[in-house]
This record gives structure tokens, C-alpha cells and sequence, in this order.
């Protein structure tokens, strides 16, 4: 089931109170770093190799959710446009690497535990990640030296805690949190050199994650904007491909839902911006043209959704985001669209 990156809000209105759910799936807001072979732009929920999915909730008890993202990145963009057939060429003539695709699976579980005030939740993510690059050869004979790596296993771990105690209604708050460096960052081509540090199921690294929170309603709508920082606390990994650390990472959420449905049917729109700062360390090349290190960027995704209530606590959602903006730092992957879907279970 191919899914990609997920983000995912709810906001359910009762009496004095608004219900908002944020989940964000490793996608979307999350630029994957580029080592030597050019790694993606956004491959899945990173800013490390999986920025995973923040949950967001104001009603009390515990609650799970199971989300499923997929993403193929399969467009090359050098800055904000398409790269000419002369810039290509350029990098291959000084012997860099050319990324053909990246496709990334994502299944993260999520549980969470919410007081009157204080809340805390634990994401869990599973990667399956393929990967292909095209070298060259010393005759600049593009494709010769073809490599590509398939990898699965778990992510970086996420641990969220969340403060609501600034107003009566519990719809404004504080998160903060730290992104545990669990997944594997080992994994090699199929031909036995290093995978590059950003294609990783995981950064490496301990980030510290600090962000807020409001919501609201206007007649039949509900609102909410999340804003998130990530950043990295450790200094420089070594890995195989050489030492590496993740740029920081902004994330900025606003969305509505309509509430003129009823409780079971909830269609939402969702606006999406990342800024990722560059990354750090040997493995991550500079650009031929800049000299700038091939990384970070700027994206911004449109992101209709729906949520349904099933019952019993119960209830499904998907999301597809659509890029509006898409600017990075030197040559990387970006996909046409993101998809997400998942099913939610309050107890």
C-alpha cells in the first residue's frame, strides 16, 4: 500500500473545547540531506531521515494511530526549476553522481497520553527505502557506473511532550521533544560502497524539538497553525560515507476543516512550509556552480485531506500533498505529490 508523507490534523469542536490532531508524516516536512551521490530533496519525514509525524490533542486519555506514507521523488530540480541538459552534463564532466530515484515507505505507529494539561506521545517509524544513482565513467559516459540500494527497517524514534495550560479551552500550547538516533545509518549500495548519509534510515544524530500551537473556530470552520524547530545536539557522526550532521529544520502548519458535514464527515485543507539550513560534515558535497554544500532548501505543499469517524473512538484520514514551491540547494529529487493515510483510535 503506497502512501506518502503524511501530515495529518484533526480538530473536533465540542462546547467550549477544540480536539486538534496534528499528524505529519515523514514527508512532507522533511528534506533528506545529499551526500555524494545526491541524495533526495524530501525523502520522507526527515530533516534526518525521518522527520516523523507530531500528535497534537487536547482530549484527555490515551489514543494510537497507525499512518502509512509513501513517496516517489523522481524529478530532478536544481534550485527552483527543472536543470538544463548543460548543467547535468556539467556535474557528470566533474565526476558527481546523478540521482534517477527514490522511493520511500513509511508505517509509523503513534501513542499517546493526554491529562487535563499535559500530554505525552511516542512515535515509532518503519522505513522501506529504494534507490537508484547514475555515475560515470572517465569517458563522461552517463549510466555506466548505475548503482542503486534497497533498505528497510526502523527510523529515528520520536518522544513529544506538550503543554495546554494557557488558556481555559486548552487550544493553545507548547511542544517539546527529542528525536532518538535509532535508525540504522550503515546501510550500503548493492555493490558494497557507502550509502549516502542523507538516504540513511536514520540521521545519527539527537535532535531537541521545540514548537506551539493554537486553534480556533469561525462559524463552521475550525483552524489551527503549528509551528516546529528541529535541531541537532550532537556534533558530527562518522558513518561510513564520512561525518555528517542535519541542518536544522523549521516547519510551519496552518489548515482548516468544515464542520457543515456533520461529525462523520471532515474535509480539511492544510498549507505546508519547510525550511531546512544545510547540512555539515565530509559527506555532503559542495555544488560544482555555488560551492555551496548540495542540501537544504525550501519547499511549501497545498494539502487537501478528509477525515472520517467510524465509531467507538474510531476514525480514518488521508491526505495528498501537493507541491506549490519547490526551491533546494543544488541538484536533488523532489516528488510530484505526497500521500498519506491512516486510521486513528481514541480509548
Amino acid at each position: 500500500m503506497k502512501q506518502a508523507i503524511a501530515y495529518l490534523y484533526k480538530n473536533l469542536i465540542s462546547a467550549r473545547r477544540i480536539r486538534t490532531t496534528l499528524i505529519a508524516s515523514l514527508t512532507l516536512a522533511t528534506f533528506v540531506s545529499i551526500s555524494d551521490a545526491y541524495a533526495c530533496a524530501t525523502c520522507g519525514c526527515t530533516l534526518s531521515t525521518d522527520w516523523g509525524s507530531q500528535g497534537v490533542s487536547t482530549k484527555e486519555g490515551f489514543s494510537a494511530d497507525l499512518s502509512e506514507t509513501y513517496i516517489n521523488q523522481n524529478q530532478l530540480i536544481y534550485g527552483n526549476s527543472k536543470p538544463s541538459a548543460a548543467q547535468v552534463q556539467e556535474l557528470y564532466a566533474n565526476g558527481q553522481e546523478v540521482e534517477t530515484a527514490t522511493m520511500t515507505q513509511t508505517t509509523t505507529v503513534a501513542f499517546s497520553y493526554n491529562s487535563d494539561i499535559w500530554g505525552i506521545g511516542v512515535q515509532i517509524p518503519y522505513l522501506h527505502r529504494t534507490h537508484g544513482t547514475n555515475g560515470t565513467t572517465t569517458n563522461n559516459v552517463i549510466g555506466e557506473n548505475y548503482n542503486e540500494s534497497t533498505d528497510s527497517g526502523l527510523g529515528d524514534v520520536k518522544v513529544l511532550g506538550t503543554y495546554s495550560g494557557f488558556s481555559e479551552d486548552r487550544t493553545t500550547g507548547i511542544i517539546a521533544g527529542v528525536k532518538f538516533a535509532t535508525g540504522n545509518t550503515s546501510a550500503n549500495f548493492l555493490s558494497g560502497d557507502p550509502l549516502d548519509a542523507g538516504l540513511q534510515l536514520g540521521t545519527g544524530s539527537t535532535d531537541v524539538i521545540l514548537g506551539a500551537y493554537t486553534s480556533g473556530t469561525i462559524s463552521t470552520y475550525g483552524w489551527f497553525v503549528q509551528g516546529t524547530v528541529q535541531h541537532a545536539i550532537s556534533g558530527l557522526v562518522s558513518e561510513a560515507s564520512g561525518s555528517y550532521r542535519p541542518g536544522d529544520a523549521y516547519l510551519l502548519n496552518t489548515g482548516i476543516r468544515y464542520a457543515g458535514f456533520g461529525s462523520t464527515f471532515s474535509p480539511m485543507l492544510q498549507l505546508n512550509l519547510v525550511h531546512r539550513e544545510y547540512d555539515q560534515g565530509s559527506s555532503v558535497p559542495n555544488d560544482v556552480f555555488t560551492g555551496s554544500p548540495a542540501s537544504g532548501g525550501n519547499l511549501a505543499y497545498l494539502s487537501p485531506g478528509l477525515s472520517v469517524r467510524l465509531g467507538g473512538g474510531t476514525s480514518v484520514y488521508g491526505f495528498v500533498q501537493l507541491p506549490i514551491y519547490q526551491n533546494v540547494g543544488s541538484l536533488q529529487l523532489v516528488p510530484q505529490y505526497i500521500a498519506s493515510v491512516g486510521v486513528h483510535q481514541n480509548f
